[in-house]
């Protein structure tokens, strides 16, 4: 269903189509350029290795799945931690007076470093597993960089969540007094 008010150049949401779609694809690639990077290590491993998934866990495997729990709780704090504080930097009064084009633009940089940041994280610590299933050939190191791409996936910014969450931060911010 369309919005009957847009005008034309603007989504359904409100908010200006070429900026909503230049910010999601610049996160796009960045997301897709971590976990190809994985992807392209995990296969580099599994061939050094040969396949084998029947190595025991040592101190650096035991290391590697204790650092992807860690990231794996913090990526859902740390995040959203470092958003709120550029969004609480946007001045709400500004906000209110802005269009649509320079709403969107005071909140997209918190959505872009929360975004960088959240996927860095987990992808930092799949690398850490795929190095100590390099060492060890313990499966569940293979097996923790797998979910933890799965993860970053999970993540992948479309244009729908994008507006989203755009949408929902602009009433928040303009709610403030």
């Amino acid at each position: 269903m369309s919005n009957p008010y847009a005008t034309p150049g603007e989504h359904e949401s409100g908010l200006p189509a070429s900026d909503c779609v230049a910010a999601v694809r610049g996160l796009q690639v960045i997301t897709a350029a971590l976990v190809v990077g994985v992807l392209v290590f995990m296969g580099i491993t599994l061939v050094l290795n040969e396949g084998a998934l029947d190595g025991s866990p040592d101190i650096v495997s035991w290391v590697g799945l204790c650092f992807a729990g860690i990231v794996f709780v913090n990526h859902l704090f740390i995040p959203g931690f470092v958003a709120g504080r550029i969004l609480n930097a946007v001045d709400a009064e500004q906000l209110r007076n802005a269009d649509a084009s320079e709403k969107f633009a005071a909140v997209m940089p918190a959505l872009r470093i929360r975004t960088i940041v959240a996927c860095a994280l987990l992808e930092g610590a799949a690398f850490v597993n795929l190095v100590a299933y390099m060492t060890s050939k313990f499966s569940g190191n293979l097996a923790a960089a797998a979910v933890l791409v799965v993860l970053i996936g999970i993540r992948f910014p479309s244009m729908s969540s994008v507006e989203f969450w755009a949408q929902d931060r602009i009433r928040g911010i303009e709610a403030r007094f």
